[in-house]
């Protein structure tokens, strides 16, 4: 118990943000941690509380790979971290700063120029 604590610490001092799939991964993991520890007590269980439990492991991995291969095609960004997503937008913005200085807009962006434009500029002022 006290290491399932220590992880849900970790992933929200972390930071850890949601993607579309992460509430279906978790739906993933408890059936399938309640299918195996239904299988592995000594005591018999009825047979139909066992085939529910597989039935619905079965259905929730089933949607996962669904979800997660319709959202690969129709909308990758949803696939992302929220983290990820939002410092892509910034570098789309062209927006600049951190936690110390703060956000500075960037109005024009220089673009590099190539090594041959550059060499042929310095011959044309010479």
């Amino acid at each position: 118990m006290a290491s399932i604590r220590a992880l849900l610490q970790q992933a929200s001092a972390e930071g850890s943000r949601s993607t579309a799939l992460k509430p279906l991964g978790w739906l993933v993991g408890m059936l399938c941690a309640a299918s195996i520890a239904l299988f592995s007590f000594s005591n018999p269980i009825p047979p139909w509380v066992g085939i529910t439990f597989v039935a619905l492991t079965t259905v929730a991995v089933a949607g996962y790979l669904i979800a997660y291969f319709y959202l690969m095609i129709k909308d990758r960004d949803a696939l992302r971290s929220e983290r990820y997503s939002i410092q892509k937008l910034a570098i789309e913005k062209g927006i600049v700063g951190d936690d110390i200085s703060g956000v500075l807009q960037i109005d024009e962006i220089e673009t590099p120029k190539l090594l041959s434009e550059a060499s042929a500029e310095q011959e044309a002022r010479e």
